[in-house]
């Protein structure tokens, strides 16, 4: 708790005292006394007003406390979420750098792999020979039972089951995600270009990578 939140509450208490003294010297004024009998329903009056505001201000604060103690478990219970969705994103993640090292064949003597086709797809220019081997790799990754056909194929399980734990991951207040998600959300969305010319992948996926990489 903040110690401005201490002095409200102590300035709430005082003013409850004082309005009380002011309403009982208001009703009975200043007289000096020896008695203790007026002295002990002075006491009596002061007390029984009192005492039952305190209690029901402690019973707030009880529950207030609960309250508080609630949403921390349940913060908690999402942070740990966050963290285990976290590490099943770092862990595919890890497994699709794999596959982008896979070789794809060559132009010349240079050797290519799948991440120059994903650079192709989103470049569309005449980078890699007039992308006649962006081509070729299409058209071969297509066929079934190919060399390429198995990790294109892997590969795009790997896309859609990261877009699953995205999707999984809480977002903000502001509906917007975590920076190190947005960042594994941008760098999966490199591969849309791609999978939409070999046309295998699903429309969620698509349509959540296509969107929420042009708001990265």
């Amino acid at each position: 708790m903040s110690p401005r939140f201490f002095l409200i509450v102590a300035g709430v208490a005082l003013s409850f005292i004082a309005a009380i003294v002011a309403l009982y010297l208001d009703m009975f004024g200043i007289n000096r006394v020896h008695d203790q009998a007026i002295w002990g329903a002075f006491g009596d009056y002061f007390g029984g007003i009192l005492n039952p505001i305190f209690a029901l201000a402690a019973f707030f604060g009880v529950l207030w406390s609960l309250d508080l103690q609630m949403k921390q478990v349940r913060q908690m219970s999402i942070d740990k979420q966050s963290e285990e969705i976290l590490l099943v994103i770092k862990d595919i993640d890890t497994r699709i750098g794999e596959l982008l090292g896979t070789s794809v064949g060559g132009v010349g003597k240079a050797e290519l792999f799948m991440h120059h086709m994903v650079a192709e797809s989103e470049r569309k220019a005449g980078v890699l020979d007039s992308s006649d081997a962006y081509a070729q790799f299409i058209f071969t990754a297509k066929q079934h039972g190919s060399m390429l056909e198995a990790p294109t194929r892997e590969l795009k399980n790997q896309v859609i089951t990261m877009h699953r734990f995205l999707i999984r991951y809480p977002q903000k207040k502001d509906a917007h995600y975590a920076p190190i998600i947005e960042y594994y959300i941008g760098k999966t969305s490199r591969f849309v270009p791609m999978f939409k010319d070999l046309g295998n992948l699903p429309d969620d996926t698509l349509r959540f990578f296509e969107t929420a990489g042009k708001n990265m």
